[in-house]
Order: C-alpha cells, then structure tokens, then sequence
C-alpha cells in the first residue's frame, strides 16, 4: 500500500505546492478520503496534521517520522479540550 500512497502523493501534489504551512489538516484528510482504512493524526509538537495508512504516518512531503508522541485526532479533544477547539477555530475553519 506504501507505494500506492506515495505514487499518489507525487503523481497528484506538484513540488511548488505546500501543503504544509498551514494546510496539512487538508491534505491529510485529502488522503484520508483517497485511501479508506485513512486515519487523522496528529502531532501536537509539530503541530502537524498526519494521515496514517497501515502503521504508515503519511505527510506532504510522503512518509513521516517524528520521534514525537502522535495522537489519533478522534482523541484529541478528550486530551486537551481547549487546545482542540482552538486547532479547529484557527486553523480548520
């Protein structure tokens, strides 16, 4: 599936883009979308949104490494409520 997942990162996404500078909660729900078994995660360090595909942490750039403890946003506003609807005021909406 990795290859499948990094091919439509490049094949889709030109190198001018950036997808990261204030928009990787878009683009990682973009590959959430595109690959089903997708799951939104996110790097409350970085402030960086993720997509995981079979253990897989997905980004922009393609595959994401983080030494960084990364958190299933589904969990998220359980962990730090306040934090969350801030992410989603300022950064989502």
């Amino acid at each position: 599936m990795g290859n499948k997942v990094l091919e439509f990162i490049h094949r889709r996404f030109p190198t001018d883009c950036n997808w990261t500078s204030g928009n990787c909660f878009y683009f990682a729900s973009i590959l959430c979308l595109r690959f089903p078994n997708g799951e939104l995660w996110y790097d409350e360090i970085a402030n960086h949104f993720l997509c995981k595909i079979d253990d897989v942490f997905y980004d922009w750039n393609g595959i994401y490494t983080s030494e960084n403890e990364l958190i299933k946003w589904d969990n998220y506003k359980d962990i730090d409520e306040l934090h969350f609807n801030r992410i989603i005021r300022d950064c989502i909406k």
